[in-house]
């Protein structure tokens, strides 16, 4: 095990002026501003991300045979993968090959439980959620359940189930109803290999015990409510996910005015779709001014943005280029803020704190 005089030695050794890593190691980034991502790691699974060169390959090779001898633990190559877009050069696909020693795929491979895949979305990567509720399902068919019991174990158990996938991938809605109908099934039961009469629909059992239901949760309102969290999160949070979104998205435009095109991930268009539902509720508490002065809610009033009538001249502008000394400017206010609210602006009070960033709230 290296002492820790050696890894004093080893941290300021590195260059501060580029990526994590070692010099001349190409991580992935999809903006050269955005954060420069080598690797993902949980536990015991790590997702290395590095270009094709053979300097960057061999270097991962290296680094892998270093940690295999100081720890005594070798790496499952079995169970290890390239993942590699289904277009690449084979002459590319067959030097990584031939020098990691892993096998390519072109995916999906499944990470904390989460399918990765190039590409579109399809039912067949979120077959194994499917799987999973089946299985359930099939060891509670063999015992005598009341309908109490089966209700029971839909909330507790199966309704479960999908929470982690949903917080981090939205489904095909083919795959959610499927769920549905599987977990109806269940509730009504079965009578000689036939499915009996569903006297009610899902949505009204969806419904709680005052509105006439059982209280069972609607698959697709649970999908909503976590892509509503995607957006708080990504606005309220600083994060490498959302640094990685900003810097891939949001260069030009504030993210409440960014639009999403067919160019961009099928997440950012749930997240834009999603935002104009969340952005009322989103105040943000001033402290040293990072957030914007005309699209954030900072005042209480909704976005400045809004009231003003020319849009053109609106900008990425944050509070603290109004600031001077902790306070407001009111020369830069009245020349720039809506008449209307230039009092109500000047009058806001502003507890500053140096480089603490504002909070949402």
């Amino acid at each position: 095990m290296p002492t820790k005089e050696e890894l004093k030695a080893a941290v300021f050794s590195l260059n501060d002026m580029s990526a994590a890593g070692p010099d001349g190691f190409n991580g992935f980034h999809m903006e050269k501003k955005g954060p420069s991502i080598n690797h993902l790691s949980f536990a015991d699974d790590v997702i290395i991300f590095t270009s094709t060169s053979n300097f960057s390959l061999k270097m991962i090779m290296k680094t892998m045979q270093l940690y295999e001898h100081t720890s005594g633990q070798l790496i499952n190559k079995e169970k290890s993968q390239c993942m590699i877009p289904l277009n690449t050069d084979p002459a590319i696909i067959e030097k990584v090959t031939s020098i990691t020693g892993f096998k390519s795929t072109h995916g999906p491979i499944t990470y904390l439980g989460c399918p990765l895949y190039i590409g579109g979305q399809r039912i067949i990567y979120f077959t194994s959620m499917v799987s999973k509720v089946i299985s359930r399902i099939r060891g509670w068919q063999t015992k005598i359940l009341s309908y109490g019991g089966r209700v029971i174990l839909i909330k507790s158990v199966l309704q479960s189930l999908p929470i982690h996938l949903l917080s981090a991938i939205t489904p095909t809605v083919t795959t959610l109803k499927q769920i549905t109908r599987l977990m109806a099934d269940f509730f009504w039961g079965w009578d000689k290999e036939k499915r009996k009469y569903h006297w009610a629909s899902w949505k009204t059992l969806s419904y709680p015990v005052e509105e006439g239901g059982i209280g069972m949760k609607n698959i697709q309102d649970v999908c909503l409510a976590l892509q509503y969290k995607q957006w708080w999160t990504f606005r309220s949070k600083k994060t490498l996910w959302g640094e990685f979104l900003k810097a891939n998205y949001c260069q030009r435009a504030h993210p409440v005015i960014n639009k999403w095109n067919t160019c961009q991930s099928l997440m950012w268009k749930h997240m834009v779709a999603n935002k104009m539902n969340i952005e009322p509720h989103i105040n943000w508490h001033i402290n040293s001014g990072t957030c914007s002065f005309w699209w954030d809610d900072w005042m209480g009033i909704g976005p400045l943005a809004n009231h003003n009538s020319y849009l053109p001249r609106l900008n990425n502008t944050t509070v603290s280029e109004y600031l001077e000394n902790g306070e407001l400017n009111m020369q830069k206010i009245r020349k720039d803020a809506p008449p209307q609210l230039v009092q109500q602006i000047l009058s806001t009070d502003i507890i500053y704190k140096h480089n603490i960033p504002d909070q949402a709230c």
